[in-house]
């Protein structure tokens, strides 16, 4: 979704990360979906991904909710937004959206 770079793009993740990121039993695609929202906003000057990792917000609680993650680097917001355009960046070096 991040190479689509589109509006309804940030929005479906914005609806995926509404909907899974309360259920802190589930572990399926959150840190790709909110590192994909984050680029978006990037691409598109929105702010869709800003409420997700305020304190106490969805992200964290559903960080917190397995305690080994709660420092780990690869759940730090920014850092899913580097990862995902890094991988945004190899995948338009090898084929156009």
């Amino acid at each position: 979704m991040a190479r689509f770079g589109t509006h309804a793009d940030a929005e479906i993740l914005t609806a995926y990360l509404e909907r899974y990121l309360p259920r802190t039993d589930l572990r399926y695609d959150q840190p790709s979906a909110l590192g994909a929202l984050h680029h978006l906003d990037a691409q598109l000057g929105t702010h869709h991904a800003d409420r997700f990792p305020q304190p106490d917000g969805l992200w964290e609680q559903w960080v917190n909710a397995l305690v080994h993650l709660h420092d780990h680097p690869a759940y730090i917001p920014a850092e899913l937004r580097r990862w995902t355009d890094l991988q945004y960046d190899f995948a338009n070096g090898w084929t156009q959206p």
